[in-house]
């Protein structure tokens, strides 16, 4: 609990006038989906191709900032203070993997979030996910403990996604495709 202590007062206040955060944030790389879920968490959306496209402009400081900050809003809001949960989709859409998956920035948010946020993520959706890239995605995820990857679900299975999330598969088509339905869905946040 120290150790929490300590992160808490070395980490708050982010300063919200950054311009790597603000670029994120304005963006919507990151952000709240608004979605009513049946008994499910809220959940954040990450627009991988996005932060992509942002990578020169922000560090990855930057990117866990974001990560800490919309789960910090979601957390506030939760119905069980005691035990507040998350969902997190990752959105892959668009993304291109020869670009580098950053496995670094995955790794810095695990290092913050498993000590600091324990038992917040529900679960966690990568999608779409090729066949090639769902093989070596548990090699690049095996500083993650067996706890937490139990939690995520890596896919190219859009009725696995709508399936986990609540969704009406039928809404999301209608929409053009999951991101076109997050942008549809984006909450506007007051940052």
């Amino acid at each position: 609990m120290e150790e929490n202590e300590l992160w808490r007062k070395q980490t708050f206040p982010i300063d919200l006038k950054r311009e790597g955060l603000q670029k994120i944030i304005k963006s919507k790389a990151i952000s709240e989906i608004d979605l009513n879920h049946d008994n499910l968490p809220p959940t954040v959306y990450v627009n991988f191709s996005k932060l992509q496209a942002l990578e020169e402009g922000i560090s990855s400081n930057d990117v866990v900032d974001a990560f800490v900050i919309f789960t910090e809003m979601l957390i506030s809001r939760s119905t069980d203070p005691t035990n507040p949960k998350t969902c997190q989709l990752i959105d892959l859409s668009e993304t291109h993997i020869s670009s580098g998956f950053r496995v670094s920035i995955l790794k810095q948010i695990y290092a913050v979030f498993e000590p600091n946020y324990p038992e917040t993520l529900e679960k966690m959706i990568m999608y779409p996910v090729s066949s090639f890239v769902r093989r070596t995605c548990s090699v690049m995820l095996s500083f993650v403990n067996s706890k937490t990857r139990n939690k995520f679900i890596i896919t190219d299975d859009l009725d696995l996604v709508c399936k986990e999330l609540g969704w009406n598969k039928e809404k999301v088509e209608a929409c053009g495709g999951v991101t076109a339905f997050m942008h549809q869905h984006e909450k506007n946040s007051d940052l």
